[in-house]
């Protein structure tokens, strides 16, 4: 009897730790389960893009598109030669143009995009402050070539992109009150023209390569 005994508690105990495992292997299952599904990322609402010519890239949000941009489309655009116009005005032709990229919000418009970024070469290494004061934010605004006339407008606010300094000013008279800001780089210069918050947000996540 007591032999019997024994024989059925022990086969109550392997019932019972058989028991107790499989609901700790379940359990463990359903937690993993649950853990994948929460790890699970939702597609990106932003896209990246990536310029290996000039080294950048940036994210953008899907509502917007990307255009290249060159100095002859800017001409069209306008209904003129801004780079012969220059010319003609101070004497001497504005910086070589590189490339340009452009966000463009739903519109298409260019006039008051929200974000560009133009590459103009620098082989004598210019500083911000001395491209400035040859070319000011050429293409998008010039004029009247002395220091007084153009000094509202100097980039004199101090900020970085990517790690590097930049200088920047915000040009409250035109359209959209954009943000030029000029980044000096391996002998190119950026300019930046940025307007409101979806422009701060693109220039938060530029990045040179």
């Amino acid at each position: 009897m007591q032999k019997g005994t024994a024989q059925l508690l022990l086969l109550l105990t392997v019932v019972l730790l058989l028991g107790v495992g499989v609901y700790f292997y379940k359990t463990s299952k359903e937690n993993d389960l649950q853990t994948a599904k929460l790890t699970v990322q939702k597609p990106s609402e932003f896209i990246d893009y990536v310029n290996k010519d000039f080294g950048f890239e940036f994210k953008y949000s899907k509502e917007l598109q990307v255009k290249v941009d060159t100095e002859e489309e800017f001409n069209k655009r306008s209904n003129g030669n801004f780079r012969k116009n220059f010319t003609g005005y101070v004497g001497y032709e504005p910086g070589q143009v590189l490339g340009a990229v452009a966000v463009l919000d739903q519109s298409g418009s260019f006039d008051n995009n929200p974000f560009s970024v133009w590459v103009f070469d620098n082989p004598d290494g210019l500083t911000v402050n001395g491209w400035f004061d040859k070319y000011w934010y050429y293409p998008f605004l010039w004029g009247v070539f002395d220091y007084l006339s153009k000094s509202h407008i100097t980039p004199d606010t101090e900020a970085t992109i990517s790690g590097q300094l930049t200088k920047y000013k915000i040009v409250s008279y035109q359209l959209s009150s954009p943000k030029y800001l000029y980044l000096s780089k391996e002998k190119k210069m950026y300019l930046f023209r940025v307007i409101g918050e979806t422009g701060d947000k693109i220039l938060s996540g530029f990045k040179f390569l």
